[in-house]
């Protein structure tokens, strides 16, 4: 029971943004051998949440909840191997954590990223398509972000614009930055979306708070045809945003 209560009051205290509440409940249940635990804290360290970022701390905590069978984890960690962070790059790393990710034995998304990424297969859209649609349906931001993507471009499926504003509309919401950028850019511009330039700094502004300028140049373009106070508004709201929790994210 103590244990489950300092995954509970962290995840009370994530949700609310008190990311250094969150770490200190989240590190006393990591610290007794809890694995979602360890993999909130993995996250905390990843995106710089409650405490310095530290790409190598992260890679620990994911590590030990991996060693657990969390699947999160062993998919973050597999990401980390691929990508060289926090662990010097090893692909054969990668492909063993992001396999066991997504073992018959896992509960966690059901997408074979190995496919999706290319690391030691030929890419494949339609493939990757298929397993990205998988793990979005169970909602994954990563996947619902990269199945945007997929269907912005005609990758593997057919080009559809008002899909891909659906599928970043959903990763954004639970919090994941780049879709916010993506969302906000298409209501700049009306691209599967109505233009909405209210919406468009909304969402603008929400990725820059999360951490990721790529869509600053749009923001300012489209602060400049709003009034002062409608981007004070929107700057309010974005301040007491609060992302949706999908069934199959922290917990």
């Amino acid at each position: 029971m103590p244990v489950f209560a300092d995954t509970a009051a962290g995840l009370a205290a994530f949700k609310n943004k008190d990311y250094a509440t969150a770490y200190r409940e989240w590190k006393t249940a990591a610290d007794s051998g809890n694995a979602e635990a360890q993999f909130d804290l993995g996250v905390l360290y990843a995106q710089g949440m409650g405490v310095r970022r530290d790409l190598t701390e992260a890679a620990f905590w994911y590590r030990k909840a991996a060693g657990q069978g969390n699947p999160e984890a062993e998919f973050a960690l597999g990401q980390m191997y691929s990508r060289g962070w926090g662990v010097p790059r090893d692909q054969a790393d990668a492909v063993r954590w992001l396999d066991l990710a997504n073992s018959v034995e896992s509960d966690g998304p059901p997408t074979f990223w190995t496919a999706v990424e290319g690391y030691g297969m030929p890419r494949d859209d339609q493939q990757a398509a298929y397993w990205y649609k998988l793990a979005a349906d169970k909602g994954h931001p990563e996947a619902e972000f990269n199945l945007a993507r997929l269907y912005s471009g005609g990758n593997g499926v057919k080009r559809d614009a008002e899909q891909a504003a659906r599928w970043a509309s959903a990763s954004a919401t639970q919090g994941y930055a780049p879709a916010m950028v993506d969302l906000g850019t298409r209501f700049a511009v009306g691209n599967g979306v109505a233009q909405n330039e209210e919406r468009a700094y909304f969402w603008l502004t929400l990725a820059f708070l999360h951490g990721d300028k790529s869509g600053e140049k749009v923001r300012a373009a489209t602060a400049a045809k709003l009034q002062a106070a409608e981007v004070a508004k929107q700057d309010h709201a974005a301040q007491n945003w609060k992302p949706r929790m999908a069934p199959a994210s922290l917990r």
